[in-house]
């Protein structure tokens, strides 16, 4: 069974490839082995130095590699090679090559986002949850999870980032098509943000180790909620599938 590897950094932290596998260094520590044939991926947070046959290795094996600052957000990500050009790819290409189809985007996204966010105020039980700005809503959660609940946030978010770059390509979105990762539009990234609204829900209900900001914490906290992130992305893809066939 394949698994995520999630590092946490530290100062002389390393990774290298030692056939079949990558060799986790950490000074002071025993050596780590993971089978490249067991990672789906990897999460590294903090300080992590990469070998460079390391990094190809996960390339060739097509194991992605996601960085995270300290603070849980994405620094940078290595994308392994995918295969040929998929058709719904191809639909949201055309589309944002069309002089009206970043604005045509933009406002699927928004409507998008409203209704997550008005599931999230009506399951959290606020009486006017039909009238409230998405901005005031998002205001008023980081408010009641304080600095360091808004910081397990990020990290879940980026984490849930991590898994999206999976479960894209399976359904039919390429992986290294630079138009879908460029700097101006990010697939993964606008998707992950509209499934935080469903995960926000578990961050607030946390009765244990609220403070526990650490990389495996809350990545253990994601597993919990993966099944139902999963079938929120298949919702989502299949309701941006059917805005690109309208659109078309």
């Amino acid at each position: 069974m394949m698994r995520p590897l999630y590092i946490d950094g530290v100062s002389g932290c390393r990774v290298v490839f030692d056939d079949p596998a990558l060799r986790v260094i950490v000074p002071e520590q025993a050596d780590q082995l993971f089978p490249l044939q067991r990672i789906s991926r990897v999460v590294c947070q903090g300080c992590v130095d990469w070998s460079m046959s390391a990094l190809l290795v996960c390339a060739d094996k097509g194991i992605q590699l996601l960085f995270l600052k300290n603070n849980g957000e994405i620094r940078a990500r290595w994308l392994s090679w995918s295969g040929e050009r998929q058709s719904l790819t191809q639909r949201l290409v055309d589309l944002l090559s069309r002089a009206n189809g970043p604005e045509l985007y933009t406002n699927w996204y928004l409507s998008m986002e409203k209704l997550a966010a008005r599931s999230f105020a009506r399951r959290i039980g606020l009486s006017d949850w039909r009238e409230n700005p998405v901005a005031e809503l998002r205001q008023r959660l980081k408010i009641s999870l304080g600095s360091g609940g808004w910081q397990c946030a990020q990290l879940l978010q980026s984490i849930l980032y991590g898994e999206l770059l999976i479960w894209l390509p399976k359904y039919g979105f390429e992986r290294d098509n630079e138009v879908l990762i460029s700097a101006e539009f990010d697939l993964a990234a606008d998707l992950s943000k509209l499934l935080m609204w469903d995960c926000y829900l578990t961050l607030l209900k946390r009765t244990e180790s609220k403070n526990e900001t650490s990389l495996q914490s809350i990545a253990a906290l994601f597993q919990l909620q993966n099944d139902r992130c999963y079938s929120l992305f298949r919702s989502s893809i299949n309701k941006l599938h059917q805005f690109l066939l309208k659109v078309s």
